[in-house]
């Protein structure tokens, strides 16, 4: 099966199926990273039942879901106690809404993302921002690319950091995170801009097509980048991953099993080309908590 077609198709049928949706119920989540700011609506559940009708053709792939899954499916997830399927299986990683309270405002600023990941090897992603008429994606050796009225090919800019358009995403603001409090002023100084966006799936999109400089993230969940980190990777660029432990940064070399736990938020990043990326990184790695 093609695995991009899959991916492409899905996270189109996701964001039909939402773009014109009116959320009714608004839920705040028990997050324990950011607390009442993430939120869930009727809308993800509708948008994760299209994906799912359209993967759950292949038989033979497993799930990672933001959104709890019933029904026949549910046997298909891959749960925080089986993780050593991604060694070993083809594997769909969903968001079907980054970007709720964006959405649920009314805002642009929201995407669809399903990658997919076979044996912990990101193969191919796409990232559908339907309020933009944005479609990013990639497959595995193929190249990125950009479907907005045309297919144009993407390529992450050569920006300095000095000349840099920086995102952060908006945990960045929360005070559990004050390492990265302190990058936002140390950036704002030093770059050209600084802003925010909040949906990680299309700032690495924009990222991936020179859109924008770079992306810092926090802990974030395997949804939040599964995709996304495929389409820097193939535009030229990098992901440089972190973990943290008590308020400090723990750069990592390669992702394991355990950074795809759906139960926790496991690595935060730095994205962009690989000049910037690492000086970004280093700066972040020289702000005590």
């Amino acid at each position: 099966m093609d695995v991009l077609n899959s991916c492409i198709k899905s996270a189109i049928a996701g964001g039909k199926a939402i773009e014109n949706f009116k959320p009714k119920g608004i839920k705040a989540k028990a997050d324990k990273y950011v607390g009442s700011h993430a939120i869930v609506t009727d809308a993800d559940f509708l948008s994760q039942k299209a994906i799912l009708k359209e993967l759950a053709k292949d038989k033979e792939v497993f799930f990672i879901t933001e959104e709890i899954v019933k029904g026949d499916i549910a046997k298909r997830i891959v749960k925080s106690t089986d993780l050593n399927k991604m060694k070993s299986s083809r594997v769909y990683i969903i968001d079907e809404l980054d970007g709720s309270s964006s959405f649920n405002a009314g805002h642009y600023e929201w995407s669809v993302s399903v990658g997919c990941v076979e044996k912990l090897q990101h193969i191919a992603g796409a990232v559908f921002a339907p309020k933009l008429d944005m479609l990013f994606n990639a497959a595995k050796g193929k190249g990125t690319f950009l479907h907005n009225g045309k297919k144009s090919k993407c390529q992450v800019s050569d920006s300095s950091l000095k000349d840099a358009y920086v995102i952060f995403g908006p945990d960045n603001f929360l005070t559990k995170y004050p390492v990265h409090n302190k990058l936002l002023t140390k950036l704002g100084d030093v770059t050209r801009t600084i802003n925010a966006n909040g949906s990680c799936a299309l700032a690495l999109g924009l990222v991936a097509c020179g859109k924008a400089d770079a992306l810092v993230q926090p802990l974030q969940s395997p949804w939040d980048w599964a995709a996304g980190k495929l389409l820097v990777e193939e535009a030229g660029g990098v992901l440089l991953f972190y973990e943290m432990d008590k308020g400090q940064i723990i750069p990592i070399k390669h992702l394991e099993p355990s950074h795809y736990n759906s139960d926790k938020r496991s690595v935060g990043f730095v994205a962009g080309n690989k000049k910037i990326a690492e000086e970004i990184m280093k700066v972040l790695l020289s702000i005590k908590a």
